[in-house]
């Protein structure tokens, strides 16, 4: 048994099968110094939530029912799993530079590998589990009983499944430049019972495929950081929106993703950048967050398209 499987068990979260083969399957595929990393974070985690009031058994119970749709919607088995996740990680150690557009495209938007980081940072990554929390709260908020919205940068589908499972009567498009992560979306929002209302298509956020003010609502989760170009592909968020229609935003700060194009190290940077495509800032938030692999500050944003003049 290795190591930090034995430690899973003794933390009393051996009860959570899906994590545990997960964790078993990267005991035999990752090098000693990741494994540390990963042991540690499993036995000072809790304790570190549980000092910020934190419900730990809320955590893993969530974690490990994400890892079962990871496995459920690949097909894949842990240890498949876990060798292309850590194609992800070696790609992010061994790139000294931000990658190009292009090289980020065909290095990892277009691998396989693509939309299971997407997916599985909802299991364990605080600052994804942070952003659902933040949308869910959102679009909570919006009493239209019929609305139609977008997920721009859609990765998995995550988000858009999952708004579309607590708005039974909306309607959401996902839109993402990679074909993998299309087909992964497709796959998700069918095991999640919401492929009726979902529609997918491959496509770019600097273009994008939707008539001028179409869309109530427009979902746009650490996506723009990614852009070549952040203010082209605001403005043509503003022109889908219908007027009043809200955009909310999430984005990391100061960010050293290999593949992050555009990071703003200050949360008036974003207010700028929404204002000068139009919309208005109705909220706007900093959060810090630590855990493996995450961006330690993002912000967190809703925007609204003007009301035209009379």
């Amino acid at each position: 048994m290795a190591f930090e499987a034995a430690l899973f068990r003794r933390t009393r979260l051996g009860e959570y099968r899906h994590c545990l083969a997960l964790m078993e399957a990267y005991a035999g595929a990752a090098p000693l110094w990741e494994r540390l990393c990963i042991a540690s974070y499993v036995s000072l985690g809790p304790l570190l939530a549980r000092l910020f009031g934190a419900d730990t058994t809320h955590m893993w119970s969530k974690a490990d029912s994400i890892i079962a749709d990871v496995f459920a919607v690949s097909r894949l088995s842990p240890l498949e799993l876990v060798r292309e996740l850590r194609r992800y990680i070696q790609l992010s150690l061994e790139k000294k530079e931000h990658l190009s557009f292009d090289e980020a495209r065909r290095e990892i938007y277009e691998q396989r590998f693509y939309p299971l980081v997407t997916h599985f940072t909802f299991a364990l990554q605080p600052s994804a589990v942070a952003r659902l929390k933040f949308i869910r709260e959102v679009v909570a908020s919006i009493k239209q009983e019929q609305v139609s919205f977008a997920d721009l940068g859609c990765g998995s589908g995550v988000i858009l499944c999952d708004v579309l499972r607590h708005k039974p009567r909306w309607s959401g498009e996902g839109l993402d430049i990679s074909p993998a992560a299309i087909d992964y979306a497709e796959r998700l929002s069918l095991y999640k019972q919401v492929h009726s209302r979902a529609e997918f298509r491959v496509g770019d956020m600097a273009q994008l495929p939707y008539d001028d003010e179409t869309l109530d609502l427009v979902i746009s989760s650490e996506v723009i950081e990614h852009a070549p170009d952040p203010d082209r592909v605001m403005r043509e968020i503003t022109r889908v929106l219908r007027p009043q229609g809200k955009l909310i935003l999430t984005i990391p700060m100061e960010s050293q993703g290999v593949s992050h194009l555009h990071s703003p190290g200050r949360p008036e940077d974003l207010r700028q950048l929404c204002e000068r495509a139009g919309l208005s800032v109705r909220r706007l938030e900093t959060h810090w967050h630590f855990g493996f692999g995450d961006d330690r500050r993002h912000i967190f944003a809703v925007g609204e398209k003007q009301k035209r003049s009379e």
